[in-house]
């Protein structure tokens, strides 16, 4: 089959960019080809895929979306594929990968002034479209929440949603090879071997929590802070800095910008947070599990109930509490034991489920809904 994949932009340290790279590939194992369809592609591109830049234009990320969907469903019909799959919020899907809660749900607690701005209506919309009555037969989930929503505010009938597993790195299956990296990414990271260390990986500081984290980090005695290790993509990360240095603690956090061996500086560390205001999944939180670290997360995240069925860490009730961030960071940095139960916890729970499939059955779902619509075309 001709499958379009079409998402906004393509970077590769988003987690709906990897999704999609991930389930574009195990397509094209499965012998289909894939054109992605986006106006903006950063990183190196893979010999396997087309990439068609389409130039939105607009003064804002709205107006370029729009623009994109115009573009998008112009050239998918000039081009005649078997299927269009998308991985952001737009019209004219047959599969929709919902990366993003619903939208619908989050205005819903805003207020009537916010709803009526132009973002809130184009991309409630461009939702409406996606996952509405005329919107993509099938609908691929990544938790139960969002299947709830999306049957609260769109009817969506059950038969629509495909609920995926968690998606984790091949890296890591081998945790020993992992951790032979340890020694050397604590001393680049000025980390001695007896050092407790936490890291959190965000893409957005603010979205993500860091500011929590590093007024977590201050809170503790000064006889026993950890360091922190902030992996992220974020290009400006000057007012989290400020802060670390208001705080008193710069000289315990490296900000260590995007990275490509996540994997490794996971196995490396002693515990992860992450505070999140905003998280459809967070597929950080498994991977943290699966590099064996205790974990303590905020209770919005989707994927928090695998912290807490693990029991590997802590998931912090909402809304959020300073105070229970510090004093959760606290007791687990106090309790070596506890530390230990959590990690052996985690990566048992980890090591008992398939959580290397994702992309495989995704394909496998994708492959599934197209032949069911085109069986379905008039003749």
């Amino acid at each position: 089959m001709r499958l379009a994949f079409t998402i906004f932009k393509y970077f590769p340290h988003g987690g709906a960019q990897k999704d999609m790279l991930a389930i574009a590939n195990a397509c094209k194992q499965r012998g289909h080809d894939i054109t992605l369809f986006c106006y903006d592609f950063q990183g190196e591109q893979p010999e396997w895929l087309e990439v068609r830049l389409l130039p939105a234009r607009g003064l804002s990320n709205h107006r370029r979306a729009l623009h994109f969907q115009e573009l998008a469903l112009s050239a998918i019909a000039a081009a005649r594929f078997d299927g269009v799959i998308g991985f952001s919020r737009m019209a004219g899907l047959d599969v929709y990968f919902a990366a993003d809660d619903c939208l619908a749900a989050q205005l819903a607690k805003r207020s009537a002034l916010i709803r009526m701005l132009p973002r809130a209506r184009t991309f409630a919309a461009m939702e409406k479209a996606a996952v509405g009555p005329n919107g993509a037969k099938t609908i691929l989930t990544l938790t139960l929440r969002q299947e709830k929503d999306f049957q609260h505010y769109y009817g969506c009938v059950p038969g629509r949603f495909s609920r995926l597993p968690p998606l984790v790195p091949d890296a890591f299956r081998d945790l020993d090879a992992l951790r032979s990296k340890r020694k050397a990414l604590r001393q680049e990271l000025r980390a001695e071997e007896d050092d407790l260390v936490l890291v959190q990986v965000a893409s957005s500081y603010h979205t993500k929590g860091v500011d929590r984290s590093l007024r977590a980090l201050a809170a503790l005695p000064d006889n026993s802070r950890p360091r922190l290790w902030l992996i992220g993509a974020e290009k400006h990360p000057e007012s989290m800095q400020s802060l670390a240095r208001n705080l008193n603690i710069a000289s315990l956090v490296t900000f260590c910008g995007a990275r490509n061996d996540v994997p490794a500086i996971l196995a490396a560390a002693d515990i992860m947070v992450h505070p999140a205001r905003r998280e459809s999944a967070g597929a950080v939180l498994v991977e943290a599990l699966a590099a064996g670290l205790p974990v303590i997360t905020s209770g919005v995240c989707g994927y928090a109930e695998h912290v807490d069925n693990a029991d590997a860490g802590a998931v912090l009730y909402e809304p959020f509490q300073q105070q229970e961030l510090n004093q959760q960071l606290a007791s687990l940095l106090a309790d070596s034991q506890r530390r230990r139960t959590c990690a052996k916890n985690a990566r048992a729970y980890a090591e008992s489920r398939d959580f290397y499939a994702r992309a495989d059955i995704a394909a496998k779902t994708i492959e599934q809904a197209i032949a069911a619509k085109n069986t379905e075309k008039p003749r």
